[in-house]
């Protein structure tokens, strides 16, 4: 069951900005006419025919998937109303327990582990698809780790001069890219790539 982390990051590096708002990110998920379904969640994206494709084969493979995130992005999207993108099991990496004043049914869904290596463990074992990665802190404990198997960013044509980058702290270079997929889309640039460590 492969591990992937999919960001969509500025020419700069970046992807979010300081206060974790993604200003012109995303704007590509609703720059086309293509309709594309989130699953697990109630969010249909915009999109133009090749990030139609590419973009739909990857919500496809996390079907059913378990993601790992990490206190940050589940506190930024309030736990997804409950409703974790991909419909299956959640696990959140922290150390402090769960906001006390937090509904029941937004709670439910998500595991809360101490660190990322057990949250992978558990999500393998949880899932019927890809792990899913979200958050740049995870991602980066996941590589250098050794624990992720894909990288997928969504490159967009912007400059966001500071925020969140999505490679700040890595570890010293074991892991090695090979390029699995290159898509020109409308205001973005799809890049895949899986992941061999040293």
């Amino acid at each position: 069951m492969p591990v992937v982390a999919s960001f969509c990051m500025s020419l700069d590096g970046f992807v979010a900005r300081p206060d974790d708002s993604v200003g012109p990110l995303f704007d590509w998920y609703q720059a086309g006419e293509v309709e594309v379904p989130m699953v697990g969640y109630p969010m249909t994206f915009h999109v133009a025919p090749a990030s139609a494709a590419y973009l739909s084969a990857f919500l496809e493979s996390a079907r059913h998937s378990a993601l790992v995130c990490g206190r940050r992005v589940f506190e930024y999207t309030q736990g997804w109303g409950g409703r974790p993108p991909g419909g299956g099991a959640a696990f959140v990496v922290t150390h402090h327990p769960p906001p006390a004043d937090w509904p029941a049914d937004h709670l439910a869904p998500f595991r809360f582990c101490a660190d990322v290596a057990s949250a992978i463990e558990q999500a393998k074992a949880a899932g019927d698809g890809t792990v899913g990665v979200s958050g740049p802190s995870i991602a980066q404990q996941c590589l250098n780790l050794g624990l992720l198997d894909e990288l997928r960013i969504d490159l967009v044509p912007v400059l966001l001069g500071e925020g969140v980058r999505y490679f700040g702290d890595l570890g010293a270079g074991k892991a090695e890219l090979e390029q699995a997929e290159v898509v020109v889309g409308q205001g973005v640039t799809h890049l895949r790539y899986r992941i061999h460590y040293r």
